[in-house]
């Protein structure tokens, strides 16, 4: 679709939105300023997943050993109401405020569906926000609504609603340009395209450009208005950013997201035990030869990033440098004698914020009360709904590990409960053509009768993600004989046994390796059962743990290296699929006996 050249220029929120081609005879009458350098501070984050609070996590901080024996803290990480004071404590009038993206992964958005989100940013108070692959996942009517509630530039040049859907004609822009101290600043949005088609609930109705060229075309009309700085805003990953960079002229800084990378400008980050991606900013050389500079802040509002750049008259970066700050809370817990976390004594904090100060890239931050105003509502809602019945189980689904021997026909054995979140997933991701749980991922039975949100929390308790993987159906039987290998090896690790939704296989307890997951059949569309082909390429939904090639699943973490873009992860917490599954999904929100038909084994058999 040709981008348009013609439109009229709009106003909001004190921002002009310079659509390409725009302009008036009167121009003429009132020459541009003549150019000069700037200062320019960018606050950016990414990824957020609709986590708002802080979350705890360990941190390598080698305070003083000597008082605990042990030298990992437990901090409160991150989370908006920290993020929001250091934004006001750091934005002048040479500050944008960026955000690349992301909705979705967390109760927060599961019942409230963005309406969290884009309060806390209207409050923040964000320069640009770039759409994200998952912002169309309750569809593009609901995205259209969403976007009638913000008071914040919403950018994604390559984006094209068509006037058959519901986001025709909403305010999503595909740059915007802030003047600041007399000089102006592009930034541009582009969001990845085959994820969003393929991993969400978007439509034929909305057209999509080439990521590449659609940035390079609005640059290209950009100049022609005279703006000589560009800042891309990009939901297209690490990587592809930094094709981007070699790709396209004139881009200063990309500002990314999607791939929730950890980039590090200092060599603190390892230092207190994170994997570090890449240099914070990454620096890639353009067509010309010329710099471009490529920034992420992690996810799930862990970091804030801070970066500070120097332009020349002519737009050259004669200047840059700063990192992703790690805000933490002083509710600090460490370990004692026997290993147990309990609360850091008054001379511990003293010791811990002592390192803390020394630190670039980790700071002490207060909460903001505004957001933390704006969350305590919505907080109470999530409470009393983990309380709330979400609806009926009608039949006992045990969680039993490895099945006992049956023959088909007669009563299945093994783990219902696994089949139940198996399914799940499966009705979550519209991508997905089969989906794998491991039998150990599922930590209690589904009860007969009342089901509620704390049932679902109880069954699913780990902080996993639903991923998918493309994978052949050769991978696929490799990968079941894995995991039923595993689960009977000499580790005794019998929480990898295999549980499956439109895959289904008998199962020969004790046969040599690779060979116990026999007749593997699969059921298409139309709800045909047939044999598995080979040589197909499906795509498998399962959870991060296992996804990693963790739990004897070493197939997923093969195909994944070999192919990372056969890998994605949802960033959506594994609970939440159950819990969509009872809400939305089932007729009268009630669960119904085991089907045989569907159970992923048609027989047990002992060799």
């Amino acid at each position: 679709m040709a981008i348009s050249r013609t439109l009229p220029a709009l106003t909001l929120a004190g921002y002009a939105l310079l659509l390409a081609g725009c302009g008036s005879d009167s121009d003429n009458d009132n020459p541009a300023p003549e150019a000069k350098p700037l200062r320019l501070q960018v606050l950016h984050t990414n990824d957020h997943h609709s986590y708002f609070e802080g979350q705890s996590y360990d941190l390598s901080l080698d305070y003083d050993p000597t008082l605990t024996g042990a030298e990992t803290v437990r901090v409160d990480l991150g989370g908006f109401p920290r993020i929001a004071t250091a934004i006001d404590e750091y934005r002048d009038d040479h500050t944008l405020v960026l955000n690349s993206g992301e909705l979705n992964g967390t109760l927060y958005f599961s019942l409230f569906k963005g309406e969290v989100d884009f309060k806390v940013f209207n409050a923040i108070g964000l320069d640009a926000y770039e759409l994200g692959n998952h912002e169309f996942d309750e569809g593009e009517a609901h995205l259209a609504e969403l976007l009638k509630t913000v008071n914040f530039p919403v950018i994604a040049g390559n984006v094209h609603p068509t006037t058959d859907s519901p986001l025709f004609g909403s305010d999503i822009a595909p740059y915007v340009v802030k003047e600041i101290d007399g000089e102006k600043v592009a930034v541009i949005g582009v969001l990845k395209v085959e994820k969003t088609q393929e991993s969400s609930l978007v439509t034929d109705a909305v057209e999509f450009d080439d990521e590449i060229t659609s940035v390079r075309e609005h640059i290209y009309a950009l100049k022609d208005e005279g703006i000589n700085k560009f800042i891309v805003l990009s939901h297209l990953g690490y990587d592809f950013d930094q094709e981007l960079a070699a790709s396209v002229r004139d881009i200063d800084l990309i500002v990314g997201g999607d791939t929730h990378d950890v980039l590090d400008a200092t060599g603190e980050f390892e230092a207190i035990g994170l994997d570090v991606d890449g240099d914070y900013p990454t620096v890639v050389n353009n067509p010309d030869g010329q710099p471009v500079y490529i920034v992420q802040a992690w996810e799930y509002a862990k970091g804030l990033g801070k970066l500070e750049v120097n332009f020349d008259a002519d737009g050259v970066i004669t200047d840059i440098g700063g990192n992703v700050e790690l805000l933490v809370g002083e509710n600090y817990q460490v370990q004692d004698a026997s290993g147990a976390w309990v609360a850091a004594s008054g001379e511990q904090t003293a010791q811990i914020n002592g390192v803390i100060d020394g630190l670039t890239t980790v700071r002490v931050a207060e909460e903001s009360q505004a957001i933390l105003d704006i969350l305590m509502p919505y907080k109470a809602e999530m409470e009393s709904f983990k309380q709330e019945a979400l609806g009926q189980v009608t039949q006992y689904m045990p969680f039993e590990r490895i099945p006992t021997p049956f023959q088909a026909g007669e009563t299945p054995t093994g783990s219902y409960a696994a089949q139940v979140v198996a399914d799940a997933f499966l009705t979550y991701l519209p991508k997905a053509d089969v989906a794998i749980q491991n039998a150990g991922g599922v930590r209690a039975p589904l009860e007969d009768g009342e089901f509620t949100v704390a049932d679902a929390y109880n069954i699913l308790p780990f902080s996993n993600t639903v991923v998918t993987i493309d994978m052949t159906g050769a991978d696929i039987v490799k990968v079941l004989n894995e995991a039923l290998d595993y689960a009977q090896g000499i580790s005794a690790s019998t929480g990898a046994f295999p549980y499956s939704a439109n895959l289904r296989y008998d199962v020969v307890l004790g046969a040599p390796a690779g060979t116990g997951i026999q007749n593997v059949e699969v059921r298409d569309e139309g709800g045909t059962w047939g044999p598995i082909d080979n040589g197909a390429v499906y795509s498998v939904a399962t959870n991060s743990f296992t996804g990693l090639g963790k739990d004897g699943y070493d197939t997923f973490g093969e195909v994944q290296e070999a192919n990372p873009e056969a890998f994605e992860n949802s960033d959506v917490a594994y609970v939440v699929p159950l819990l969509e599954y009872f809400r939305e999904e089932l007729p009268d929100n009630t669960l119904p006996a085991l089907n045989p038909e569907l159970y992923c084994l048609k027989s047990v058999t002992q060799q």
